[in-house]
């Protein structure tokens, strides 16, 4: 139970709305415990006036009512009706978090404002499922609508030859070709491996997986190896027969849906956009395409994403350049989005230089390139080593921000500053790093005390600790301790698969759980900030 139940010991936030959450997560716990001992002390003036009439019978429910729970340190949990208050991950005396014997359990929060880090929304992921939700956009649920002819390109056909060739012009194309819905999840096997390949990879890596299904059929239908089976082989194979048919429909859909997302991804428009976006990720002003591509005719939302790209990583737009651009906008979209680059200010994906100074001169996020290593263009995508193989040299900020947490930001104090702060909870602090304790507290008073060890650190000496105990697994993938990533305002595929990635490290010290309160990229996020 004390494994399940309970408060996190070690709570960090990055930017102001992580601060927010972490403290109406703190207050939440106090309103909660406050609730409790009203409970218990209406029980117990209860307990008091049933005593005096019924005697020992009261006593003997009460202590049925109450359970008290050993775990392998001795350390006494008391459940109150049905387990209503249990102190997980705290001991009784609220010095400090505590071990359980029952498997990995969740050791640290890390909440991130996706306020820290707006750059990493606004490119082109080059992963497979990123690309599927660029390209097609993934539904809600872990779905992808798709035109049946794509994934039952024969039977389209048969049907569009018996259709008469003097076709009801009443009859659309939605109704010849239908859309159907084709999921995307953990239960099926090939899409958890291949969800993180590369782009350069998935093409051979489905024509294995295709390879390799169709030598495991040929040994059972060869005549001559077939005549030497015993009947429990048989059985053994038919069987497998069910096995074999769903990973063949899985396959085939994914071979369908992967040239769909090559023939997008080799197009001349997608790798313009590309090497755009890595030039302004070195900070380089790309005025000149920006105008171009408004003259090609590239879908707004397309080209507001690499707008934005422009300003966030230039820190702003120069006033000039900015109403040229700004007036182009509206006179080849349509002036609704002069309202939509209004929203964009104010959410802080633009903004407007209105003082004169050199583009390359340091800049906030030159400074966070620079201290956070977030470019690295020697990664291989296909034998990857770093978590910057998503996009091909660029790591995402928030996945670096999660790795210098291991360290306890050790010589970041310069990227320190440049996160966002928060001026409600906690002052001018830029971050938030607490340990939760029994009885619960508030935000402003666990911020009062010294921070313990960093997480790495926690997460070493969690492993060594169950090491004691006897189990010689501990650090694998399975029984490393379990770091909870909550990302407040949303996360990308991109973002998933580099913390996947790194979660899959032997070297990292936690198994990465990521929770969010949406998941986005570039075209949805800046549509939910458009009214």
């Amino acid at each position: 139970l004390s494994s399940l139940r309970g408060a996190i010991a070690r709570v960090q936030g990055l930017g102001p709305l992580a601060t927010a959450v972490i403290d109406r997560m703190m207050t939440l716990r106090l309103e909660e415990e406050r609730m409790l001992e009203e409970e218990e002390g209406d029980e117990e003036e209860d307990g008091e006036e049933e005593e005096v009439g019924d005697g020992g019978e009261v006593l003997e429910e009460t202590m049925m009512d109450q359970e008290v729970v050993s775990d392998a340190d001795g350390v006494e949990i008391t459940t109150n009706n049905a387990g209503r208050r249990i102190n997980a991950g705290m001991d009784g005396s609220g010095e400090g978090p505590t071990t359980s014997s029952s498997g990995p359990s969740i050791q640290a929060l890390l909440v991130i404002d996706r306020k820290i880090d707006l750059v990493t929304p606004m490119l082109t992921p080059l992963t497979y499922e990123g690309l599927i939700d660029d390209v097609l956009q993934i539904q809600v649920g872990g779905c992808v609508s798709v035109k049946k002819s794509i994934v039952e390109p024969d039977e389209q056909q048969q049907q569009e030859a018996t259709h008469s060739p003097m076709r009801s012009r009443v009859q659309s194309d939605d109704d010849v070709d239908p859309a159907i819905l084709l999921p995307l999840n953990d239960s099926d096997p090939l899409y958890a491996t291949v969800r993180d390949q590369h782009v350069e990879t998935f093409g051979s890596f489905l024509q294995n997986q295709a390879r390799t299904l169709k030598e495991s059929h040929s040994q059972f239908t060869n005549r001559e190896a077939t005549t030497s089976l015993d009947l429990g082989a048989i059985h053994q194979f038919v069987k497998q027969i069910p096995i074999f048919t769903r990973n063949l429909r899985s396959l085939t859909n994914h071979i369908h849906i992967a040239e769909l997302v090559k023939s997008a991804a080799e197009g001349n428009g997608f790798r313009q956009r590309w090497q755009v976006e890595r030039s302004m990720l070195e900070s380089e002003p790309c005025y000149e395409t920006l105008e171009d591509l408004i003259a090609q005719g590239e879908p707004p939302y397309r080209w507001l994403r690499l707008f934005c790209l422009q300003s966030l990583t230039s820190n702003g737009i120069k006033a000039a350049r900015y109403d040229s651009l700004r007036k182009e906008v509206v006179q080849t979209y349509g002036y609704e989005y002069l309202m939509v680059l209004h929203d964009l200010e104010k959410a802080g994906f633009l903004r407007k230089r209105e003082t004169f100074f050199m583009d390359s001169m340091a800049t906030p996020y030159s400074t966070l390139r620079k201290a956070l290593n977030l470019i690295n263009a020697d990664v291989d995508p296909s034998n990857p080593e770093d978590v910057a193989y998503v996009s091909s040299g660029y790591a995402p900020m928030t996945v670096r921000w999660v790795q210098a947490a291991m360290g306890g930001y050790a010589g970041l104090d310069e990227a320190m500053k440049e996160l966002p702060t928060s001026g409600e909870v906690g002052g001018s602090r830029r971050y938030v790093d607490i340990e939760q304790r029994y009885p619960p507290e508030s935000l402003v008073e666990a911020m009062k005390r010294k921070r313990g060890p960093s997480m790495g650190m926690l997460a070493k000496k969690w492993i060594e600790e169950e090491s004691s105990r006897g189990s010689d697994d501990y650090g694998s993938f399975e029984k490393k301790p379990v770091l909870l990533v909550y990302f407040v305002g949303g996360v990308t595929f991109m973002e998933l698969a580099a913390l996947r990635f790194l979660s899959r490290r032997p070297t990292f010290p936690y198994n990465i759980v990521c929770c969010t309160t949406e998941i986005v990229n570039g075209g949805t996020l800046l549509r939910s900030l458009s009214c």
